[in-house]
């Protein structure tokens, strides 16, 4: 009796296994895929010599990221929406895309995208040199998402089963006038009009990822680049870029990522330009932008999860002019919920003598709270 049940069970799962079977080969994989945050930041400072000694400045903003396969196409579109509010100042709203644009795979070497796209060329974390066809990051925010141009791009891809990797080809061409990309035109070549090409040859060669790029422009001067990053060790990478423009200064990036045992991640990068402010200059400039100076000294300590807290991390960065020792410090706490929540608030500090870049700030500190929700 009892064989007799165990045989009948037996034939009773393998039926029941048939009937539930499925092939993978028939799962079609999604043909879309989207995500983005909704974020607010509100940042309450304090000013120098203004008439309000404290201002709160309120930034909520949102962005969804979006790409559609289909055959031989991808569509990618990142818009962003904005809303700003200052007390007792200035309201405003904006919106944009990030990214639109086409890519279509030609065959297994070859590809074409058009449309509104960020290179994201270069390996520092903090500046990027050999950036030429990019918007320049936020010293404060490095990792944010920056709005691309629009432009034309060709590529090119080969595998190999030797020292040489693998090998990718980029050719660029990004118009500019006043319809098109009219603040890459005064930003760069200080005309209202121009024609922009770059070439970008990606090696990995012995581990190690190369790229060299040249720069064309009907009204500025050529340029040319090189970048690399080499992991050391599995814990340990280095990196570096260099630029110069063909008959006049250069700039050159060297840095390093380390992760210790106890999971504290170390970047800490150097910057060198040659046409950038002495401290003299600094102190009679009426206009201080980002990365102005010859030179600075950049790093960051980021610690996950000390004390065993789970999605807690704790960090400190310190960016210094070399030129005039004036610096901004950031100190602050992150916190990831379980419902796809961040929460990160810092304190930050802009410090130095009253004409040093740091010391001539309009905010002398401020306390920084963001909130993130992902989906």
């Amino acid at each position: 009796m009892f064989k007799t049940l165990l045989l009948i069970s037996l034939a009773t799962i393998m039926v029941m296994a048939d009937e539930y079977s499925f092939d993978m080969d028939n799962i079609e994989p999604k043909s879309y895929e989207y995500g983005g945050y909704l974020r607010a930041d509100n940042k309450t400072q304090r000013l120098r010599e203004q008439e309000d000694e404290y201002q709160n400045q309120l930034r909520v903003e949102g962005l969804l990221d979006f790409s559609y396969l289909y055959d031989i196409f991808t569509f990618k579109a990142n818009g962003v929406g904005t809303y700003e509010y200052i007390h007792n100042n200035t309201a405003k709203t904006e919106s944009h895309f990030n990214e639109l644009y086409v890519d279509a795979k030609l065959s297994v070497n070859h590809s074409f995208l058009a449309g509104k796209k960020s290179l994201m060329w270069g390996k520092g974390y903090f500046f990027n040199p050999v950036a030429f066809l990019d918007r320049k990051k936020d010293p404060t925010d490095p990792t944010v998402a920056r709005e691309g141009f629009i432009l034309t791009k060709y590529g090119y891809n080969k595998s190999f089963s030797s020292s040489l990797k693998n090998l990718t080809l980029d050719l660029v061409y990004l118009k500019a006038d006043e319809n098109i990309n009219n603040d890459y035109s005064l930003l760069n070549t200080n005309e209202k009009a121009s024609d922009n090409f770059a070439a970008k040859l990606y090696l990995l060669w012995y581990d190690t990822d190369i790229d060299f790029i040249y720069s064309y422009s009907d009204k500025a001067s050529e340029k040319i680049g090189v970048d690399f990053s080499k992991n050391i060790d599995i814990n340990f990478e280095v990196h570096g870029e260099y630029a110069k423009v063909l008959n006049d200064g250069y700039s050159y990036l060297l840095g390093v990522r380390y992760l210790t045992d106890f999971e504290l991640t170390i970047i800490s990068e150097y910057l060198y330009q040659s046409e950038g402010l002495t401290k003299a200059e600094i102190e009679t400039a009426d206009y201080i932008a980002p990365f102005i100076a010859k030179d600075y000294a950049i790093t960051s300590f980021t610690q996950k999860e000390p004390f065993n807290l789970l999605y807690f991390s704790i960090y400190y960065k310190n960016m210094t002019n070399l030129q005039d020792c004036s610096q901004q410090n950031k100190i602050g706490a992150n916190y990831a919920f379980k419902n796809n929540t961040e929460v990160d608030l810092s304190y930050n500090i802009n410090s130095g003598g009253s004409l040093s870049e740091f010391g001539k700030k309009q905010a002398e500190d401020f306390i920084w709270l963001r909130v993130t929700l992902n989906y």
